[in-house]
């Protein structure tokens, strides 16, 4: 036999066998087993490619290989993600998923663990709605159902017999600091976090003594702002709801505009600010974003903002570690931290205004593809680790904003309430929660942890249970925070 035969017939087996071998493995074995012996075949290929999201189409080749069994990706029709179920629990796979996966996989994931209206603080809840905005829901503690988080916040509820929203003799706030991790913990910080949602100013909010609108609660912003009290958050709000271009008179008199309060947020060293000075320069850049937009040349205050906004993205740069994560120590100096709680609490901040200023240019950059998956990797992994609710939404909001920026149409702001109070859904309670129903919240305390509940079984066990859903054990903020967020 010749040898061009003998090499076509050992070809031929080969691949005959080889076929066999995978149909056998797969039947037996799963995918997680075949990526574990190192095997990678086509079929997993071609389903590891796959389309991100349902209505998304997958490029043309990878189509042609996708003749895959129904029953080797369950639920795949109603989760493209589903197949990557087998190896979730294997941190040394998750290499294999591309990253926009991998990062729709992080937001799904870390999207499943439940808040439970009065029982996490409004403070967590205000941070759910940054990360998830309209989409966010909420458990009720006595019936269990589901409810918009936004809803349950403008709506009436009370939390440690406090209203979540006073009126003002300019309009109204949100309830100010009693505690950490509790109410506000800076001027105008619900608003700065919920503006991102787009609620608008006609939205009704309830107090105890009127009905106000979010066009109050920007007004009352506008009347208190003042020199020697902390901006970022009424610069974050004002720049969202008021013009680049916008002035002022405040109550004491005083001649404001969005370029002042951009001026102070300049000028304020970025060492000094609330979580390493990452939600100044989300502020920054937010509102520079904002001017942008208006097809205007930057001049003034707003270079200055701008040369300060790039300045930090090289300075972020500079201090990422190998592995992707930013420096645990923020933008004092490298750090490395194998805690999650720490990591995600610097790396999830500092990932997050990075997408707020970044150009759409600069994304594929190495560096920062190494952030997204660093930060995404982590909260897959970590996926069912209790975790502050503070730093785990504001990684969340990081990965939310960059797939908003590289995925057409993703979670744009979707209103899903009435304007009006008396046409929705939920109303709140419209006066204070009983103390039998705040005692998990005594004491030193400074607020829950959240961790992903697996089943509808689990919530309505915990939600049954005496104590608290998530015990915290914390005594204090967290990581490399000095004030709340």
């Amino acid at each position: 036999m010749k040898r061009s035969t003998l090499e076509g017939f050992g070809a031929e087996f080969w691949s005959t066998t080889r076929a066999r071998f995978l149909a056998e493995a797969r039947r037996v074995a799963g995918l997680s087993t075949l990526f574990a012996l190192g095997i990678a075949p086509e079929w997993c290929a071609a389903q590891v490619r796959g389309p991100l999201r349902p209505g998304v189409a997958a490029p043309q080749q990878v189509q042609q290989n996708r003749a895959v069994p129904p029953q080797a990706v369950p639920g795949a029709n109603q989760d493209p993600l589903a197949r990557y179920n087998g190896i979730l629990d294997q941190p040394d796979q998750l290499s294999r998923i591309p990253q926009q996966d991998l990062v729709a996989l992080a937001i799904r994931e870390t999207s499943r663990r439940t808040l439970v209206a009065d029982r996490h603080t409004p403070w967590q809840v205000v941070h759910g709605v940054l990360a998830l905005r309209w989409d966010l829901r909420l458990r009720e503690q006595q019936t269990g159902k589901l409810i918009s988080g936004i809803e349950w916040i403008m709506g009436g509820a009370f939390y440690d017999n406090q209203p979540l929203w006073q009126e003002t003799p300019y309009g109204g706030q949100g309830h100010p600091f009693t505690r950490p991790y509790a109410f506000e913990g800076h001027p105008t910080q619900f608003l700065g976090y919920m503006c991102l949602a787009n609620i608008p100013l006609d939205y009704e909010v309830a107090t105890p003594t009127k009905v106000i609108t979010v066009r109050d609660i920007v007004q009352d912003a506008k009347m208190q702002v003042r020199t020697g009290r902390e901006i970022t958050w009424t610069l974050w709000a004002l720049a969202h709801y008021e013009s680049p271009d916008a002035q002022w008179t405040n109550a004491a008199g005083e001649a404001w505009s969005i370029e002042r309060l951009l001026k102070m947020q300049v000028d304020e060293p970025v060492t000094s600010g609330a979580c390493g000075g990452c939600h100044g320069l989300f502020a920054l850049a937010y509102a520079r974003n904002l001017k942008l937009d208006t097809g205007e040349s930057l001049r003034g205050v707003w270079v200055e903002a701008d040369q300060k906004v790039k300045r930090y993205v090289e300075e972020a740069r500079s201090l990422q570690n190998a592995d992707g994560s930013f420096s645990s120590n923020h933008f004092l100096g490298p750090g490395e931290t194998r805690e999650f709680g720490k990591r995600i609490s610097t790396s999830g901040h500092q990932l997050e205004w990075l997408m707020m200023a970044l150009p759409q240019e600069r994304l594929n950059e190495e560096w920062v593809q190494r952030g997204i998956t660093s930060v995404a990797r982590d909260l897959v992994v970590n996926r069912n680790t209790e975790a502050d609710c503070g730093p785990l939404f504001h990684a969340l909001h990081a990965l939310v904003l960059f797939r908003q920026r590289t995925v057409p149409g993703y979670e744009q702001p979707k209103i899903n309430s009435a304007l009006k109070l008396a046409e929705r859904q939920h109303r709140g309670k419209g006066a204070p929660v009983g103390e039998s129903a705040r005692t998990t919240q005594t004491g030193r305390r400074t607020g829950d942890q959240i961790r992903r509940l697996s089943s509808e079984q689990e919530v309505e066990t915990l939600l049954k249970a005496q104590g608290p859903i998530i015990e915290s054990g914390i005594e204090s903020g967290p990581a490399s925070e000095s004030t709340p967020e």
